[in-house]
């Protein structure tokens, strides 16, 4: 390990172990000039789009009279697996395009980041942020590696089952699949080929779940340590001493603008990165809203019908597998949301930290300069906004569950009705 890197908040060796690091570091090896992780992970972008792509051309080419229509229930999953594989390869290539740009985010966790001595003297929350993000790396990326792998347990229990034994050489049913992808092919060529096709569909879920949880990693770490940040600027701002240590009892006016410029100068600096991150996280956020949507409004619904036309217990593959997915949807939206507030509300205890200074005992040039930094940080209003009126919040995050579960009712109800007559 490199000697500097014992200063980051967090261990490297994390985001080294999962290649994310890699990805953005510029000393990389290279191959014709590129990234050479950036090259392979760019490749597998281009070749699950491209097999994705392909699965889904057999609903516009039928080479047979199969009712896909009748495979509703699978249908639907492919959709959460369409917009799980869209977002994680997205997030690719996101990273792949802001490389440089990540790698100078990076800086937020070096204790070299904020210079002025104030704040220095609570780089100690620093260190507490990240441990609690090396606490939390591992069981965020077992929930993704457990997603993908109840996927792909799924099929292979089915299809050793007694009744679907009898029906896999049926030329108009297909075999159960980890994405159930329609191929441009006979039911009959899919079902002899089906070993190679189950290969592909793993290959295609698990670089889905790995596009998916890398960014995330990133940008929680990011997140937290932005927050952590503004928490120490505020602290800053209110202990601020404008007493000296020595006999000559007050600093002068030259001495305490010269502090506060830095303190300010700090906190200009914490806003620029925020502000690079979300320029590259918005995309992906607002798309994950929509993924998240539809993640717990189809879940929901296809762990009632696997039981509904199962007719066995609830307690089943297919029901451990989303109601898993679910879990994770549901602590993947409330991370995202819980953060991105959570950065919002310390940014603003920065104009408070500000008034909480003894202010009223200096100058008036010193109060105009801490007059303008107030408005300075009421002029930097930045929030991750989901359209050009709402933003990601903990409220916003309560209204899209309650609008999926409310969509999944008349989706269930509705199908329970066409099965009752």
């Amino acid at each position: 390990m490199n000697p500097s890197e014992k200063n980051y908040a967090f261990d490297l060796i994390l985001f080294k172990t999962i290649g994310y690091y890699q990805m953005v570091d510029p000393n990389t090896k290279k191959i014709f000039g590129f990234n050479i992780y950036n090259v392979i992970n760019i490749t597998l972008v281009i070749f699950t789009s491209i097999m994705t792509l392909i699965g889904l051309s057999g609903f516009l080419y039928k080479v047979d009279s199969i009712a896909y229509e009748e495979n509703s229930f699978q249908n639907i999953q492919m959709l959460f697996y369409l917009s799980c594989i869209s977002l994680g390869n997205l997030k690719i290539a996101i990273t792949v395009y802001n490389a440089d740009a990540i790698w100078k985010l990076l800086n937020v966790a070096h204790e070299s980041f904020i210079s002025n001595k104030y704040c220095k003297q609570d780089k100690y929350k620093l260190n507490i942020s990240g441990k609690q993000f090396v606490r939390i790396f591992p069981w965020y990326f077992f929930l993704f590696f457990m997603t993908a792998v109840s996927w792909s347990i799924v099929p292979i229990v089915v299809n050793n089952q007694v009744e679907s034994k009898e029906t896999q050489n049926n030329e108009n049913i297909y075999m159960t699949n980890v994405a159930n992808l329609r191929y441009p092919i006979t039911v009959k060529t899919y079902n002899t080929y089906y070993k190679s096709f189950y290969a592909l569909e793993f290959i295609l879920v698990f670089y889905c779940a790995y596009g998916l949880v890398v960014f995330d990693l990133f940008i929680v770490a990011l997140l937290q340590l932005l927050a952590t940040h503004y928490e120490i600027i505020s602290s800053a701002y209110e202990n601020f001493k404008y007493k000296a240590e020595n006999k000559n009892g007050k600093l002068r006016n030259t001495e305490i603008q010269k502090e506060l410029i830095s303190i300010i100068l700090d906190c200009q600096t914490i806003y620029k990165k925020l502000e690079t991150l979300y320029g590259i996280s918005r995309p992906i956020v607002l798309v994950y809203m929509v993924g998240d949507a539809i993640g717990m409004i189809t879940m929901p619904f296809l762990i009632v019908m696997s039981y509904v036309q199962s007719g066995s217990s609830i307690l089943n593959t297919n029901v451990f597998a989303f109601s898993w997915t679910l879990f994770v949807v549901g602590i993947q939206s409330y991370m995202y949301c819980s953060l991105l507030q959570n950065v919002n509300e310390k940014k603003e205890d920065v104009n408070f930290g500000l008034y909480c200074c003894d202010w009223t005992s200096l100058d008036i040039e010193i109060k105009k300069l801490i007059l303008l930094a107030m408005r300075v940080n009421s002029s930097n209003n930045l929030t991750m906004k989901v359209t050009y009126t709402k933003f990601i919040d903990l409220p916003m995050f309560a209204t899209i569950v309650r609008s999926s579960y409310s969509v999944t009712s008349v989706l269930i109800n509705s199908n329970i009705h066409k099965i009752s007559k």
